[in-house]
Order: structure tokens, then C-alpha cells, then sequence
């Protein structure tokens, strides 16, 4: 059992019948994504409320970003600073005091060399040693890191102290410092050794030549070494001057980038707040002017009810805006659909209509439509999306009154009251809605929309499928499309009822002459489509003048009326009888095989000649002369075709009556006609 359709349209946006494929399904989902992310962007998919909360936090955070990135470029300026004032110009300062001591104790040993006071020597030879072992304490502190105490190296006083830091992340640095220990050290070995030279020299009065060269040795030795120490010591201090300049040109680039980035993020933060202010206001304002244009145009009437209002968000306006629309495509589907029924030829294409509505955009399947043909009858609309047959007792179709819709007028529903009906014989299966057609101010019809109740599983219990809310919402459609199409049905009725009477012989019930030519080319064309032959009979009564005459013409009326039904017996039913004028009758036989229009034409003679009609003057019984003619073989005009089988009706009257003649050529004579 399937579920009803009612529920499917419904849900027609969350759902569809068939899958799409999984690329299609792919690209579906990232455009989705991607259109999603942008509405987010845009704050195009967010209530109002949240939405100009949003804006003001976007405004709150810019001004936070552009606080962190100033609290940024002002820590890492600090922590350079810091670096600079902490590390490289302490190290600097160390590196100079170390040439500094360097060449104090060059000179110290170059005294030695030229002075012979033995006090001399000795106090040279302390302050050599003195700046040699200031100098070592102080390449260890660069390279471990610890206070440096400068003293002077004549009063031995402290003149300044301060803390370096380990020169750690140099490796040139700490191959220069290495170099500089170990020449220090070398230096200190022959500051000893020409101390002791030129003492003894003294305490002796003079030196040998190998004495003297060997003193100039360690001198030009510790030239050397110092002029190398120097050169190191002025790298190191290169090397540390160039991490100062890195730091230097550091803190000029953060500066440069933060106060560019500040002037970048403050015009990027006004484009974004003018963009997100113009789209904040667009989103709300334009689709109001949109409402507010067409509830002008409305209540002016001038309005394109198939413009829609572009919906570009998903908030209380959007709500709004789609509501607006489905209102606007409401009554543009109920004015299209009166239109197209008003300029639908019948009533029972107007049937047709409502009922593939019904089926197809409101997803009510099975409608059953019930005509009021008369006071008391009903009788059931056959359309093509008719499905089950009659569920209520058949007795509403003779007694129209039985009908609880019909006779009320109102809407009869067992969604909301179980067993409102006594007629409606589903019971307990189904729901049923019967809606009253109002014509005229009176019932003129009832539709029946019929829904499961439960679906059913084999060795599983019935599941409930009924949406009420649902099934509500696509009744309550089908009764604004109701209402729309009554006024039209009443004028299709009246305009039927008219035409009926224009074409139809009051007295006989048979179609007249006036009918035949509006329906010849019809009937003409479906011959030349289907190559077939029509056998056109002429009938007239014999002697029929004289039963008026004799019987007056109440007899004759009612001769008239028996020898038409007696013609309607003995025709197919694809045969077409029409009363020609007074006592003539034409039957027009379809789709003629050989053998048929002679066997029709004698079975209508006989049966004729068979009857007797009861009057009050006594029983009459009439025989009939028939001529016929066969178009097109005959002749390919419709019209001369009926002349034809009138001529040969007129040679079966000359030939003694009560006979049957077809048309020959050799009939035909101008004189005679």
C-alpha cells in the first residue's frame, strides 16, 4: 500500500522521487557548501536580531585585532630592546674592554722591555698579569655569561660592574673567544718567562747573546700573538656589532609592518563595515519594497502576480518574502486555472481538469467526482485519474439526498469526526473527504478524496502514515480551486442546456439538422483519416400525412416519437439518427463494411413495418421508404452524398413504398430534380 501523494507535496522541498547521481550529487553539495559560506559572509542566512548582533561584534573585533597586533609589534619591539640593551651592548662593551686590556697589557710588557728599574719590571710584569687574568675571567663570562667588574688597572679600583650574557647562538663568536683564551694563555706563559729574563739580566749586569736573543724572541712572540688576539677580539665585537644592527633593523621592519598593517586592517575594516552595512540594509529594505510594491499593485490592479520576490536570505524577512510569494503563486495558479477552464470547450473537460489538479500539483490521488443531474439523481465523473470505484452506498446516485456533503453543503471530513457518514462503506480502512461543489447557490456536485490510514507490512503491525496537518493543508487547496471553478461549471451547465436545445429535436430527443452542420467536417475529416466509407440512409414514413389528417396530430407526434426510437433500436451504437425535418430521418452508419448498410436499412424497415403505436383513435401501424447512398465511393461531397440517398428515397416511394433502394447513377436527372 503506498503512501498518498498529499504527504509527498507537503515535503516536496525536502524530498524527491528519484535520486540524483553521485556527481551530481557531489557538485550539488559544494555548490550548496559554497553558497552557504557566502550567505554566512554576507550575514545573509541569520535572523535580524542575531544578525546586527553579529555586526556589532565584527566591529568589536576589528578594533581587538588591531589591539593585538599593536600589543604584538609593542612585545616584540620590548623583547628586542631588551635583547639589545641586556645582551649586545653588554657584550660589545666586553668585547672592547678586552682589546682595551689587551693592548694596556702590551704596553705593560714593552716597560719591561726598557726600563731596567727592577721595581719597574716588577710592577709591569703585576699589571701585565693583572689585565691577562681580567682578560680570561672575561672571555669566560662571554662564554658561560656572569658579572663583569672592570677595576683600574693602576689604583686597582672597581670602576664599573655589570652582567653579560653567554654568547650561545654564535658559533664564530665562540670560535673567536676559544682563539683569544688560548693566545691569553700563551701570552701569560711569556709575559712570565721575559719577566724573569730581564731580572736576571739586571741582577746580573748585563746578557749573553743568546740571553738577549732569546728575549727579543718572546717579545716579537708576543707581538704577534697580541696583534692576533686584537684581531680577534675586533671580529668578535664585528660579529656581535652585527647581531645589534640585525636587532636594530628588526625593530625599524616591525614598526614599518605594524603601523602598514594598522593602515590596512583600519581601510579594510571601513570597505567591509560600508559593504556589510549597504548588504545589512539591502537585505532588509529591498525585499519590503517589493512587498510593499505589489500590495500596491494589488490594491491598484496592476500587478504581475508571476513576479516573484528574489528571497536572498534566510531570516524573518525571507520568512516573510516566502510566504508573499507562495500567497502571489496561489492566486496566479487559481486565475490561470479559471482561465484555462472558462476556455475549456465542455463541462466534462472541466472535470478533467480539476481532477488532474487534484492528482498532480495537490498529490490528492483518486479524486471521485459526483454530478447532481437533477434534483434527486447523482451520477459518478468518469476522468482518466478515476481509480477505484464508487465507496458509499450506490442508493446516492438514485436519492442524492442520502449524501450527507450534498445535502448540507458543507465539507464532510472523518479525519477530524471517525464514521460522520452512514453512506461511506470503507469504514475503518480509510479517510474520506467529501467537498460540496456550490452552483447556483445549491449543490450541484460533491468530490471525494479518499487516504490509508495505516501501511501495511507483511508480519509486521500497521504503521500509521496519515500526516493531518498535511492532508488539512492540500484540502483546504482543493476547496479555493473548488470555489474558483463553480462559477464556470454553472456556465458551462447553462451554455450545455442551451446548446442542447439548439441541437436536439425537442420532441424526439434526436439530434437535428443543425447539429449535422456543425458536426459534418468533423465527421469528414475522421473518414478521410481512417479511409473508411459512411452509409448515409434517408428514411421516410409512408403516407404519414394521412395519419395527422385522420388521427389528428397529437397520433402523429406520437408515431414520430415511436419510429425514431424504433430507428435508434435498429442502428448500432456508433451510428448517428437524426430527425432530417417532419417525417424524415437520416442515419448516418460509421465506419461501413460491406453488407452493412444493407443489412441495417432492411432490419429498420421491418421493424418499422413490425410496429404498432397505441393511440386514442386506435392502434396505427406505418411502413418507411429508405434510400441510401455510400460516401465517398458515390461521391466524395457530404452534401450531394444526402442528396443522392433523398433521390433514392423518392424512387422507393414511386416503386410501390415499404422498400429499401441504393443510389444509382441512372437516378440522377435534371429534369427530374
Amino acid at each position: 500500500m503506498e503512501k498518498s501523494r498529499a504527504i509527498y507535496i507537503c515535503r516536496q522541498y525536502v524530498h524527491t522521487w528519484q535520486e540524483p547521481e553521485v556527481a551530481g550529487k557531489l557538485n550539488m553539495k559544494l555548490k550548496k557548501s559554497l553558497i552557504r559560506f557566502v550567505n554566512f559572509m554576507t550575514f545573509t542566512d541569520i535572523p535580524i536580531g542575531k544578525k546586527l548582533m553579529i555586526f556589532s561584534g565584527g566591529g568589536i573585533a576589528w578594533f581587538v585585532i588591531i589591539a593585538a597586533i599593536g600589543l604584538g609589534a609593542v612585545t616584540y619591539v620590548n623583547d628586542s630592546s631588551r635583547a639589545l640593551t641586556h645582551q649586545v651592548v653588554p657584550q660589545i662593551k666586553t668585547s672592547q674592554k678586552l682589546i682595551i686590556n689587551m693592548r694596556g697589557a702590551n704596553v705593560s710588557v714593552h716597560n719591561i722591555v726598557i726600563h731596567d728599574d727592577p721595581d719597574v719590571v716588577n710592577m709591569n710584569h703585576k699589571r701585565a698579569g693583572f689585565l691577562l687574568n681580567n682578560i680570561e675571567s672575561t672571555l669566560t663570562s662571554l662564554l658561560q655569561g656572569g658579572k663583569i667588574e672592570d677595576y683600574s688597572d693602576l689604583s686597582g679600583e672597581l670602576i664599573e660592574e655589570f652582567q653579560v650574557e653567554p654568547i650561545t647562538d654564535q658559533i664564530r663568536a665562540q670560535t673567536y673567544i676559544n682563539s683569544v683564551l688560548e693566545k691569553n694563555h700563551k701570552l701569560r706563559n711569556i709575559l712570565k718567562e721575559m719577566a724573569e729574563l730581564k731580572l736576571l739580566k739586571i741582577s746580573h749586569g748585563g746578557q749573553t747573546p743568546e740571553e738577549r736573543e732569546l728575549f727579543m724572541n718572546r717579545l716579537a712572540e708576543y707581538d704577534t700573538l697580541t696583534v692576533q688576539a686584537v684581531m680577534a677580539l675586533g671580529k668578535l665585537t664585528s660579529s656581535i656589532s652585527a647581531l645589534q644592527n640585525h636587532y636594530t633593523g628588526n625593530i625599524d621592519t616591525v614598526l614599518k609592518q605594524s603601523m602598514a598593517v594598522f593602515v590596512f586592517i583600519g581601510v579594510l575594516a571601513v570597505i567591509l563595515v560600508i559593504i556589510f552595512s549597504y548588504l545589512l540594509k539591502n537585505s532588509i529594505t529591498s525585499p519590503l519594497k517589493a512587498i510593499t510594491d505589489q500590495i500596491k499593485g494589488l490594491s491598484e490592479g496592476e500587478v504581475d502576480l508571476t513576479k516573484q520576490i528574489a528571497v536572498g536570505s534566510k531570516d524573518e524577512i525571507a520568512d516573510l518574502s516566502e510566504s508573499f510569494n507562495a500567497l502571489m503563486n496561489t492566486i496566479h495558479d487559481m486565475n490561470t486555472f479559471k482561465k484555462v477552464i472558462e476556455e475549456d470547450d465542455t463541462l466534462a473537460d472541466v472535470y478533467v481538469r480539476m481532477a488532474e489538479v487534484f492528482c498532480e500539483q495537490l498529490g490528492l490521488d483518486d479524486p471521485v467526482i459526483f454530478e447532481i443531474a437533477n434534483r434527486n439523481n447523482m451520477k459518478l465523473i468518469e476522468t482518466p485519474y478515476t481509480k477505484s470505484e464508487i465507496s458509499c452506498n450506490k442508493g446516492i446516485l438514485v436519492d442524492s439526498n442520502l449524501c450527507r456533503a450534498r445535502k448540507t453543503g458543507h465539507t464532510i471530513s472523518s479525519i477530524s469526526h471517525d464514521k460522520i457518514c452512514k453512506q461511506y462503506l470503507m469504514g475503518p480502512e480509510k479517510f474520506h473527504v467529501c467537498l460540496p461543489v456550490i452552483v447556483g447557490g445549491t449543490t450541484g456536485g460533491v468530490i471525494q478524496f479518499q487516504f490509508e490510514k495505516s501501511l501495511k507490512k507483511e508480519y509486521e503491525k500497521q504503521t500509521p502514515i496519515i500526516d493531518v496537518a498535511c492532508i488539512q493543508k492540500q484540502v483546504l487547496k482543493a476547496e479555493q480551486y473548488i470555489r474558483e471553478s463553480s462559477s464556470v461549471i454553472e456556465t458551462k451547465r447553462l451554455t450545455s442546456a442551451l446548446r442542447e436545445s439548439s441541437i436536439r429535436d425537442q420532441m424526439t430527443g434526436l439530434y437535428n439538422r443543425r447539429f449535422l452542420e456543425e458536426y459534418v467536417n468533423t465527421l469528414v475529416a475522421g473518414v478521410a483519416r481512417n479511409e473508411g466509407q459512411l452509409g448515409l440512409l434517408m428514411c421516410d414514413l409512408d403516407y404519414f400525412k394521412e395519419v395527422n389528417d385522420k388521427y389528428g396530430h397529437d397520433a402523429g407526434d406520437a408515431v414520430l416519437k415511436e419510429t425514431a426510437s424504433v430507428i435508434v433500436r435498429s442502428a448500432r451504437a456508433v451510428d448517428l439518427v437524426i430527425r432530417f425535418g417532419g417525417e424524415e430521418f437520416l442515419v448516418i452508419v460509421n465506419k461501413a463494411k460491406p453488407g452493412d448498410v444493407d443489412m441495417i436499412t432492411e432490419r429498420i424497415r421491418r421493424n418499422i413495418e413490425a410496429t404498432k403505436v397505441k393511440t386514442s383513435g386506435g392502434i396505427i401501424q406505418k411502413t418507411i421508404s429508405i434510400g441510401f447512398c455510400e460516401f465517398p465511393r458515390d461521391t466524395q461531397n457530404f452534401w450531394e452524398a444526402i442528396k443522392y440517398a433523398d433521390i433514392a428515397m423518392y424512387k422507393a416511394k414511386e416503386a410501390g413504398r415499404n422498400r429499401v433502394l441504393q443510389f444509382k447513377k441512372d437516378m440522377w436527372t435534371a429534369n427530374a430534380y
